[in-house]
């Protein structure tokens, strides 16, 4: 029987696609929508990705599911990098050899995943619990390229508060809080403890259970006196 955790871990995923549809479906030419609804589904794979290793029983098994957890939960910083140039307005638009950038260093990110020794050197099968050894260089650059989007991102949102007024500046205000603690909250148990810990992940699964309220927030927020 899935141990209770990862039958958590696969409710909140289950929970994340369903809000994603909703968000994309409510306006589906919206930028905002768009990027907001591609973060929520990265979230949930990341989310899915997480039970399903925790579960594995073999090692191939188990290697795919690192290879999904880990690579879709590196992708959503991207979607959020564009929700930040997105809302509530668009003020920049991104040159082209800004998006090469993107493009390439997640082609980069990708690759650190999936080939063997760039970010996982070995997987320890434990029922219900797996766990696997990092490599350190591929935990440095995850970390360069998670940060580098996430900071100019808060950047951008941070940006747009202090020049909005009204209700604008009450969305802004909760959704980068919101933002803020699951990004902390992540920070903590999928970075801060896998560096400090012997470069093991961790009980990196707890971060997936905060992304419900931040969502619930910045759904509320995005959507509340909505145009």
């Amino acid at each position: 029987m899935m141990h209770y955790i990862n039958l958590g871990l696969i409710f909140v995923a289950g929970l994340d696609v369903g809000l994603a549809a909703l968000i994309y479906w409510r306006n589906k030419r919206s930028k905002i929508n768009i990027s907001f609804a591609l973060g929520v589904l990265f979230l949930a794979l990341w989310t899915l990705g997480v039970a399903m290793f925790r579960e594995a029983t073999t090692q191939p098994v188990a290697l795919f599911w690192t290879w999904i957890q880990n690579g879709f939960g590196s992708y959503l910083v991207i979607p959020f990098f564009c929700f930040s140039l997105y809302f509530p307005y668009q003020n920049y638009v991104l040159k082209k050899w800004q998006i090469f950038l993107i493009v390439v260093s997640t082609v980069i990110m990708t690759l650190i995943v999936i080939i063997p020794g760039f970010w996982i050197r070995t997987i320890n099968l434990v029922p219900f619990n797996n766990d696997y050894d990092l490599n350190f260089w591929g935990i440095v650059y995850f970390n360069l390229y998670f940060y580098f989007y996430s900071i100019f991102g808060f950047v951008n949102l941070f940006k747009k508060y202090f020049s909005a007024n009204g209700f604008a500046k009450v969305q802004l205000s909760y959704i980068i809080s919101a933002l803020g603690v699951v990004a902390l909250v992540g920070s903590i148990f999928a970075v801060f403890i896998p560096l400090l810990v012997l470069h093991s992940v961790g009980p990196y699964w707890i971060g997936p259970y905060f992304s419900l309220p931040m969502i619930a927030i910045i759904i509320h927020f995005l959507y509340r006196g909505a145009r």
